[in-house]
């Protein structure tokens, strides 16, 4: 069990720390301008402009907004004098007190506002748990059969005929899902919209919950929604269909945590970031030097960049642009994070660099963490529109390719097997002959649905072409790809899919292919492919193992 972390804790010690830095920065910033008249070289006023930029930027994020609002005063008015190329003998006696006034504004304050980590050991646990579904149907034979159908999934079913005896174990230990029949005939309450209402009220939050029912009319959809049903079945239920929704409803709630690489000469500041942006359930990590920000993008390989625009090395948008001249980060959001607020900069760092957004510093805890989570889910959404097909959301036919060649090498580097294993469904004309190809359809994201249930996280699926799927399994034996495969073969064999009251199943072959037995990417695929070959041409619905001849 993940031990979690204090975020809170870390964050103040921070703020500690930031408060005893930019203390000594501050008192030598009182010396220098203590011992100088308005007559000041241009080069002592620069260097106190730039210290003067990075408070005015740090100050609000570490809970010091005063300091950051008189900083960023100070700056205005002394790059005035840096433009002008000469102090305002004027002006200087009130700069120079205001300066030295700054000092008084660290005070530690007590962290608050900071985005608290929810469940922060279940986020960084990497265990996997079958998903619980409870069930509330009178009707045992519905009951029986929709339980036998889901578990076909993968998933757990608990059955129950009683809303009140399912109640009493859903408050004890909450499940995944609730699917729940809205006509409960001799209960009370006898609808299962209402019954659900008042479950969640004495849970105290609502699950994500389906309703089933054998009518179709308006009010009883109505119902459903007021209830915050998030799906609605006729009987009888079409259970590929409703087990492909559950999925959907389980990946909503189970994405990945977004990745987020910080770019900033400022440690301390892009430490802080990073803290807020882990205790919001991201995946962050910060770089201080410019120079290493493309070895961190390919190891952590982000869903979002954040920049600082002033860096000794180099500028944000310089930097932003030698990016883009990947391939790979063309399409990566890059988000400008700068005390910087001209406007005309701002805007000619977007035009040059080829950023998409820029916030100025001090940032609220909530703006960044909003913003990050915002751009990053955009960005996820179109990669997902580029690599997966549409039909099944499974990789495309290149990527899955593409992700066969990585794994291949992985294996080489780790000294481990691994499988590729290429899948293809019996008699698939007749299917869409037979049935339609709508019905076609269904049947090919049924599998696909169950390839990404059975399978484990770390594997990966693609549509190869039509009815026929690749899956790459790192650190897979022979006999283990064998044993999943046919697992999945007879799990799916059972599946019954309904069309016009008329009732159908599929089967399918396969063939694997593993390291142990091919050296590079391009053979595992023939081999692969040979053993589906056999497998169709030895009577279908079964596995094969290739037969590589040394």
């Amino acid at each position: 069990m993940v031990e979690p972390v204090d975020f809170a804790a870390q964050l103040a010690a921070l703020s500690e720390q930031y408060a005893r830095r930019s203390g000594v920065i501050l008192d030598g910033l009182g010396r220098l301008a203590t011992g100088q008249a308005s007559d000041m070289g241009l080069a002592t006023l620069k260097d106190i402009h730039v210290q003067l930029h990075k408070l005015a930027g740090s100050g609000g994020t570490f809970g010091f907004p005063e300091l950051s609002r008189q900083a960023r005063a100070l700056e205005k008015i002394a790059k005035t004098w840096l433009d002008a190329g000469a102090v305002s003998p004027v002006q200087w006696t009130d700069w120079q007190t205001s300066l030295l006034v700054l000092r008084q504004m660290l005070v530690v304050p007590a962290v608050s506002g900071a985005v608290m980590p929810k469940e922060v050991a279940a986020l960084m646990s990497e265990q996997e748990h079958r998903i619980r579904i409870v069930l509330i149907d009178e009707d045992e034979a519905v009951g029986k059969e929709l339980s036998k159908g889901l578990s076909q999934f993968g998933y757990e079913v608990t059955h129950y005929t009683n809303f009140t005896e399912a109640e009493a174990a859903i408050l004890a230990d909450p499940p995944d899902v609730l699917v729940v029949d809205i006509m409960l005939p001799g209960q009370i309450p006898a609808e299962g919209t209402e019954a659900a209402t008042l479950l969640f009220t004495r849970l105290g939050y609502s699950l994500p919950t389906i309703f089933i029912t054998a009518r179709n009319d308006f009010s009883a959809r109505l119902a459903a929604a007021k209830a915050g049903g998030v799906c609605f079945f006729t009987k009888p239920v079409d259970i590929p269909v409703l087990a492909g929704r559950i999925e959907m409803l389980q990946q909503e709630q189970e994405l990945a945590p977004y990745r987020v690489l910080i770019v900033d000469d400022d440690e301390a500041l892009a430490e802080h970031y990073r803290l807020t942006l882990v205790s919001a359930g991201m995946l962050a990590e910060k770089v201080c030097q410019p120079k290493e920000a493309l070895m961190a993008m390919q190891d952590l390989h982000p869903d979002i960049l954040l920049l600082d625009l002033h860096m000794p090395e180099c500028t944000g948008a310089q930097l932003a642009r030698a990016i883009r001249y990947e391939d790979a980060w063309l399409s990566i959001p890059i988000v400008y994070l700068s005390a910087e607020d001209d406007l005309e900069q701002q805007i000619q760092a977007l035009e040059s660099g080829g950023g998409d957004d820029f916030l100025t510093k001090p940032i609220s805890d909530r703006k960044l963490v909003a913003t990050v989570r915002t751009r990053a889910a955009r960005a996820r959404k179109v990669d997902e529109l580029m690599s997966k097909d549409g039909l099944t959301g499974l990789l495309k036919h290149s990527n899955i390719k593409e992700r066969i060649v990585q794994e291949v090498e992985r294996a080489h580097r780790l000294g481990k097997p691994m499988s590729v294993a290429m899948v293809d469904m019996d008699h698939f004309k007749q299917v869409n002959d037979t049935w339609g190809h709508p019905m076609g359809d269904q049947v090919i994201k049924t599998l696909a649905h169950l390839l990404r249930q059975r399978l484990r996280r770390q594997d990966s699926i693609g549509r190869y072409g039509g009815e026929e799927f690749a899956v790459v399994l790192p650190e897979c034996d022979a006999a283990d790809a064998m044993q999943l495969l046919d697992d999945v073969r007879q799990r799916f064999g059972e599946v019954r899919f309904i069309h016009k009251g008329q009732s159908f199943a599929v089967t399918f072959s396969a063939g694997i292919a593993t390291t142990e037995q091919c050296t590079d990417a391009q053979a595992l695929l023939a081999a692969s492919d040979g053993a589906l070959y056999a497998a169709k041409h030895g009577g279908r619905n079964q596995v094969r193992l290739a037969e590589v001849k040394q």
